[in-house]
C-alpha cells in the first residue's frame, strides 16, 4: 500500500480515491491473512453474481479481523465510528482503507453520514456496516442500530447480509468459553489482545453470504433491520 500512497494523495475525487483504496486493500488483505495463518471457509458466495452488482452489506461483528476477512473475499468500503479513527493503529489503518467515519456520539450528523454512504453506493461501490454498533462478545447477534440502513433505500440498492463465525484455533474448536481470544470487546486493550491472537498458528473462520434482501422505495429501516438481523442471527446460532 505504501508504494501507492503518493498516487492516492494526488487523487482529487473522493469516490475515485475510495475505489482505488478498496481494490488495494482487497489484494493486500488476502496476502496478510495468508501470512498470519487465517483460513476462510466461504459459504454461499457466487463471484459471478456478487461482483455483477453492488450492495449495502450488513454483518455481525466480533473482531478487528472481521473487515480484513470480508474484504479479502469481496471488495467493500467500510463504515466505522469517529471513535475508531481516534484509536491508535486501528485508526490509521481505517484511514488508509478509505473508511467512512460516522459520528455515533452526536446524532445531529446522521443525515450527513447517510448521504455520504448513499453517494458511495450510487457510485457502484459495496459499502459494509456492522449495525450492532461495536464488536461484541459473540454470545448473540445483538440488536441493530437502524438509521444507516436507509442509505440502501436512498441509493436504490439491495442489502446483502453476511455472517462471520470463528470455528477453530490451532485445532481447538472455538466456543463461547474461548471466543474472547478472537472477539475484541468491552474494555479489552488492543495491544495485548492483538499480540495474543498473533501467537496462533492457524485460525479458521466461516464467512456466510446470505440471501439478499430486496429494497424498495417503501422499505422502512425497522423492516430492513429485522430481516437482516434475523437472517444473520439464525445462521450464526445454528449448531451453537
Amino acid at each position: 500500500f505504501f508504494k501507492t500512497f503518493p498516487k492516492v494523495r494526488r487523487m482529487k475525487n473522493r469516490e475515485e480515491k475510495r475505489k482505488f483504496l478498496v481494490a488495494q486493500v482487497h489484494t493486500d488483505a488476502r496476502r496478510l491473512l495468508d501470512d498470519i495463518g487465517f483460513e476462510i471457509k466461504v459459504v454461499g458466495y457466487d463471484e459471478n453474481v456478487e461482483k455483477g452488482r453492488n450492495y449495502l452489506m450488513v454483518g455481525n461483528h466480533l473482531s478487528y479481523m472481521d473487515p480484513f476477512i470480508l474484504v479479502a473475499v469481496h471488495p467493500s468500503l467500510f463504515v466505522t465510528s469517529v471513535d475508531m479513527r481516534e484509536t491508535p493503529v486501528l485508526g490509521q489503518i481505517c484511514e488508509m482503507a478509505g473508511c467512512i467515519f460516522v459520528e455515533r456520539r452526536n446524532r445531529t450528523t446522521i443525515e450527513k453520514d447517510i448521504a455520504e454512504m448513499t453517494e458511495s453506493l450510487q457510485s457502484g461501490m459495496n459499502v459494509t456496516i456492522y449495525p450492532e454498533g461495536r464488536a461484541t462478545d459473540g454470545r448473540d447477534v445483538y440488536p441493530f442500530k437502524k438509521s444507516l440502513l436507509m442509505s440502501a433505500v436512498f441509493a436504490g440498492v439491495d442489502i446483502l447480509p453476511v455472517m462471520i463465525k470463528y470455528v477453530d484455533m490451532d485445532g481447538t474448536p472455538v466456543t463461547f468459553e474461548n471466543l474472547d481470544e478472537i472477539a475484541w470487546h468491552g474494555d479489552m486493550t488492543f495491544g495485548g489482545h492483538f499480540l495474543n491472537l498473533m501467537k496462533k498458528k492457524k485460525v479458521t473462520c466461516e464467512l456466510h453470504f446470505l440471501k439478499p434482501i430486496k429494497v424498495t422505495k417503501d422499505s422502512t429501516r425497522n423492516d430492513l433491520s429485522e430481516q437482516a438481523r434475523t437472517a444473520i442471527r439464525e445462521a450464526y446460532m445454528a449448531g451453537r
